[in-house]
């Protein structure tokens, strides 16, 4: 079975207190966490979320 890219809100903390979000594509969640982890070692993951998409767009 193949896996999916899902895509993901990441929201993550600097040590200033800077909170920032980034969207990334990930199979899963603890690979989102780790591609802002890959790019930014210091940072606190605070949240992950799945970007939910709407495939009803057509109105009746």
């Amino acid at each position: 079975m193949e896996n999916e890219e899902l895509e993901y809100n990441v929201e993550y903390q600097d040590g200033y207190g800077v909170l920032y979000f980034e969207k990334v594509k990930a199979p899963e969640l603890s690979d989102a966490k780790m591609q802002i982890l890959q790019r930014f070692p210091d940072v606190t993951i605070r949240a992950v979320t799945v970007v939910p998409h709407n495939n009803n767009d057509e109105h009746p």
